[in-house]
């Protein structure tokens, strides 16, 4: 073969393979349209009348039950692990645990002691840089639900506040 004969058979070949181009314009159109579908059986379907929309009434609840439940203030004053710089600091702390319900309250306000002894102990392993930022506070308060309600029953406590919290 000559050489002009290899270029227009490699000018063939190149003219028969196409590039194919991604345009994300076919997606946006489907996820639009499968969009515009659900949206329009659902309504279609409540419309009807067979499909039933939960009803809260919460009138129904009674004036305790609408209530939150605190077990009894827990207050700490103890010695924080050193931190990185080997600075030793104090934390006083006033917290109130949050009771899933009146038997929990019972509960936790029975298991106090049990309770303060094991915050106690997970605060004194901590240091000051453990309560550093929003993402630190937020992993103290979870570790004390933890611990508050492996001490009470599982469940008991639903959230920990921090009323007052100093460390020097």
């Amino acid at each position: 073969m000559s050489e002009v004969s290899k270029r227009s058979d490699a000018g063939a070949g190149a003219e028969r393979r196409r590039v194919r181009v991604r345009t994300p314009g076919k997606h946006i159109v489907l996820f639009a349209l499968a969009v515009t579908f659900m949206l329009g059986l659902s309504t279609t379907a409540i419309r009807s009348g067979r499909v039933l929309l939960p009803d809260y009434d919460l009138s129904a609840l009674s004036a305790d039950e609408q209530k939150t439940l605190y077990a009894p203030p827990l207050e700490f004053l103890t010695d924080l692990a050193p931190d990185s710089t080997g600075r030793a600091a104090y934390l006083k702390a006033r917290l109130k645990v949050v009771a899933r319900d009146r038997k929990a309250l019972a509960e936790l306000t029975e298991r106090q002691p049990f309770i303060q002894e094991r915050v106690a102990f997970l605060l004194r392993g901590l240091s000051s840089e453990d309560f550093e930022g929003d993402v630190g506070m937020a992993r103290v308060k979870a570790e004390i639900l933890k611990r508050v309600n492996i001490a009470a029953a599982p469940g008991a406590a639903t959230d920990i506040i921090i009323e007052d919290l100093v460390i020097q």
